[in-house]
């Protein structure tokens, strides 16, 4: 199934899609569940194969959640998403990394940053997209204004200007995510500055975050799935996993 042009046109000039209801209320449930039951994983037996891969986890509170439970592969070519991974980064994308990502109430708040660097034609050659990287979102909860927001700078994947970005909250042009819905997915070009807001109310906002590259990208530090997972997931999700069938 392939996206609509007004996606491609969406994506291309902002730099991310924010799919409202794209899971059902089932799901949501159904994840939630997923969530609930491996949210106090042992990350260190996790590890315990890698134990240098736990610097450059999160763990916020489970980083390699597809390798913590193997109902999480499914988030690697859900239908939801799988379209729009195709269009911005080819039929063999690959998988970069992955977590459970918990914003807990009292959080101070990240820093700006990008994975990649801006592009002059924003990821776009001869009217196809060559993003090196787009993350996925599955909300979880909802998020309002104080609840920890995720933001971004519409169009700073193709930024021809700099701006000193430390220290601040607030940059010109961002956008904030601060009316979302359990079961929204937001979709986002890792070039766009984007960062996470402090959570100032006493809910914590719950995401799952897939993180993905074209075909050559390499799996993140600490992110490479084990010889166990990838027996147990289908054969698309190995492809994915690993570019190989």
């Amino acid at each position: 199934m392939s996206i609509s042009d007004d996606f491609r046109f969406a994506f291309d000039v902002q730099g991310y899609l924010h799919l409202r209801e794209a899971l059902t209320s089932g799901e949501v449930a159904e994840y939630t569940r997923w969530m609930d039951e491996v949210q106090n994983t042992d990350v260190q037996a996790l590890n315990a194969d890698n134990p240098d891969g736990m610097k450059y986890q999160l763990n916020r509170p489970v980083s390699r959640v597809i390798d913590a439970d193997p109902r999480f592969p499914r988030f690697l070519d859900h239908p939801a998403v799988e379209p729009f991974l195709i269009a911005f980064l080819g039929p063999d994308y690959r998988h970069i990394d992955n977590e459970v990502y918990y914003t807990y109430p009292e959080y101070k708040g990240g820093g700006w940053h990008r994975g990649v660097r801006p592009h002059p034609t924003g990821h776009v050659i001869d009217g196809k997209f060559i993003c090196p990287m787009v993350k996925v979102f599955y909300c979880m909860t909802d998020v309002g204004p104080g609840g920890g927001e995720f933001e971004v700078v519409p169009g700073s994947h193709r930024a021809q200007f700099t701006i000193d970005h430390r220290k601040r909250l607030d940059l010109p042009a961002q956008h904030i995510f601060n009316d979302v819905k359990a079961g929204d997915i937001i979709i986002f070009n890792e070039g766009l500055l984007h960062n996470g807001r402090p959570n100032l109310s006493e809910k914590t906002r719950k995401t799952i975050i897939v993180n993905f590259g074209r075909h050559d990208a390499g799996v993140w530090t600490g992110y490479a799935p084990s010889p166990k997972t990838l027996e147990a997931v289908t054969a698309r999700q190995r492809e994915i996993l690993t570019n190989t069938t």
